[in-house]
């Protein structure tokens, strides 16, 4: 990935950034730049569509946290995005900064509108601009590990129990395939007991530990086909995004992973980092509805964060073919 000495110079900058930006990114209502030369940094980035418009933003890393957060907050929107160019050894993004109160409603109605969207276009690059991913073995399970992860998805798990609320049923079937801990399709038992949890992992060490909550838990690849096809009615996808697999093998990941979902059936698509494929273009491509891109924290109105609900019509039958190309 990149080097201890690396990842310190980065997490410097991005203090100092945090701090330089505290009262915004420019100034409001003129058209400014803003230009990246850290490619650690570019998966930051991220493009906010809204009503037709479209704007730009950037994660922060503030004081107390040493990677930045899933959950996008109102000082991260830069503003309305112009463009970028881009070159080896520098990206130069163009947008018009508006007034703070407008920055934090535009995040309040994007969780509360069903068509807004939002795109994380670079993944995670390493100091030759390559793709860079977590070793595997990081993933292979530990307490320490445990103990990181979970309280950082708690946003995710009250969500999900939200979004899921009206479209369950009692015998359905949950499915998570990268199940890591356990801790979060655990949690979809308890909000909807009367539902079958399923879930696998690759890693046999984080299996072990998901078996604390769920005795039935297995092992299995994530990106084959672990259950039979069409016989999930919520499908858990957590895991088809940076740093954690390249970006082909994410969208590769999708178009197979969905067959899963049974007609009528669902499936939630996330993560701690941003969501590699393009899910609406993949979704109806795969004959998938799109229910939902957003969710806003609870208790908040304008900290939102990807999150998003598909929807296999229950008339429909499974895209078995898919392109060659992504």
């Amino acid at each position: 990935m990149f080097s201890h000495q690396d990842e310190q110079e980065w997490l410097r900058r991005e203090r100092e950034i945090d701090r330089a930006v505290h009262d915004g990114f420019g100034t409001v209502d003129r058209p400014g730049s803003w230009t990246e030369e850290s490619p650690f940094a570019l998966c930051q980035y991220f493009l906010l569509r809204l009503g037709g418009r479209t704007w730009l933003g950037r994660k922060l890393v503030p004081e107390g946290r040493t990677d930045p957060s899933s959950v996008l907050t109102p000082r991260m929107l830069m503003g309305e995005f112009d463009g970028m160019r881009f070159t080896r050894e520098k990206v130069v993004f163009y947008f018009t900064p508006r007034p703070a109160a407008e920055h934090a409603a535009v995040l309040a109605r994007a969780a509360k509108d069903h068509e807004a969207d939002i795109d994380f276009p670079f993944p995670r690059l390493d100091s030759d601009w390559n793709e860079a991913l977590v070793p595997a073995h990081v993933w292979d399970g530990s307490a320490e590990l445990a103990d990181h992860l979970d309280p950082d998805e708690a946003h995710f798990r009250a969500a999900a129990a939200v979004v899921l609320r009206d479209v369950v049923r009692p015998g359905d079937t949950v499915y998570d395939p990268a199940c890591s801990t356990g801790r979060f399709v655990s949690s979809l038992g308890e909000a909807f007991p009367e539902c079958r949890i399923m879930a696998s992992d690759a890693s046999a060490a984080m299996v072990d530990l998901a078996r604390r909550r769920i005795p039935d838990a297995f092992v299995a690849d994530g990106l084959g086909t672990p259950v039979a096809e069409e016989s999930v009615q919520v499908l858990v996808l957590r895991f088809l995004n940076a740093e954690v697999l390249s970006a082909d093998t994410a969208v590769a990941g999708f178009r197979s992973l969905v067959r899963l979902i049974a007609p009528g059936g669902h499936a939630l698509v996330f993560g701690h980092t941003p969501v590699l494929p393009a899910v609406r273009h993949l979704a109806a491509e795969c004959g998938l509805e799109v229910r939902s891109a957003v969710a806003a924290r609870p208790g908040t109105e304008d900290e939102v964060f990807q999150f998003y609900l598909l929807r296999r019509p229950a008339d429909a039958a499974s895209t078995t073919s898919a392109p060659a190309h992504a």
